[in-house]
């Protein structure tokens, strides 16, 4: 069954637009927005500046329990003179102050990863074979972007029947914008895009109620500190992320480029460029790469179709996600 929801952002300077009817690639285009960032850059050749201040390092997820975050704190201060009464009011308001993440159990079969900004679960279920080759598969993270619902339901029924990947360790977030999703909008609560949130080369895009509109600050949204704190812990050696509607996957080169062409051959999705000329900062694939650069980790995103996917493409993902998790410790 079908799940949507749907998020709007845009640029001053510029309304960035994403392939097809809105979805985007996982390359990091710099912005005219911002005077400092890195030159422009393909989905096939990375190339970001890391952005990496105590003010946009993500909070921690919690384990078990409902993840708290402090909320932004503001400081006014006032300064009076008494010989010509002049009153001066300072206002500043703050991120949450950034903390180390909480040790999450790995082992547990169902995780809770956090919560959303209306306090929605987001969960993560394990399953294969524990300390197995690590394989995660988002769903959903544009709420209006859910074909890959159904492909998590057939993955998880797989899993459960037992004829899941052997010798694989198979973790399932079926949507990291539960919030979105129920609202079938692009964006989280908040009217921020996930996709242009993430703590690598994020800079600022649009306002509210824009497309793209990337939030106050790199990592400002529970959804992505939650995320964040997640696969920085768990490091899987693969990573799916899907999207709608471009139906494509964005070539690479080296061990990425072969798993995505191998995905790509099995779905039947074809190889191809998309979006250019977009302003894609702070995506969750790309900060993923980085995050996950020592040890090769290989995070993509996968463009699904557009509408409803038919029984027969489902299988044929599932299928795919299923062989790409045995094959790529070879690929």
């Amino acid at each position: 069954m079908r799940h949507h929801w749907a998020i709007v952002i845009t640029t001053a300077a510029l309304l960035a637009t994403s392939c097809s009817t809105g979805s985007d690639s996982d390359a990091a285009v710099s912005p005219t927005a911002s005077s400092t960032a890195a030159p422009a850059t393909t989905e096939g050749a990375i190339f970001e500046l890391r952005t990496d201040t105590a003010s946009n390092a993500p909070n921690a997820a919690t384990t078990g329990a409902t993840p708290t975050t402090a909320p932004p704190t503001t400081t006014t201060t006032s300064t009076t003179t008494t010989t010509t009464t002049t009153t001066t009011t300072t206002t500043t308001t703050t991120l949450p102050p950034a903390g180390p993440a909480q040790s999450l159990d790995l082992s547990a079969p169902l995780l809770l990863v956090g919560t959303s900004v209306e306090g929605r679960p987001i969960t993560a279920e394990r399953f294969g074979t524990v300390g197995g080759h690590r394989v995660l598969v988002i769903g959903v993270i544009h709420g209006n972007e859910d074909g890959g619902v159904p492909i998590i339901d057939d993955l998880r029924r797989r899993s459960l029947a037992g004829t899941g990947p052997e010798g694989v360790e198979l973790w399932l977030i079926e949507s990291m914008n539960p919030d979105g999703q129920a609202a079938q909008d692009r964006h989280n609560a908040n009217q921020v895009d996930l996709n242009r949130n993430f703590p690598f080369r994020w800079s600022p895009i649009g306002q509210p109620g824009d497309g793209q509109y990337a939030g106050t600050a790199a990592a400002s949204e529970p959804e992505t500190r939650s995320m964040v704190a997640f696969v920085s812990q768990l490091r899987p050696d693969v990573a799916i992320w899907y999207h709608q509607d471009a139906n494509l996957i964005i070539p690479s080169s080296g061990r990425d480029g072969r798993i995505r062409a191998r995905y790509a051959e099995l779905s039947g999705l074809p190889l191809a460029d998309c979006c250019d000329g977009g302003v894609y900062t702070g995506i969750a694939a790309t900060w993923a790469r980085d995050e996950l650069s020592d040890q090769e980790g290989v995070p993509f995103i996968v463009e699904l179709p557009g509408g409803d996917l038919t029984t027969e493409q489902v299988t044929t993902h599932a299928n795919t996600v299923s062989a790409i998790a045995v094959e790529a410790a070879t690929l």
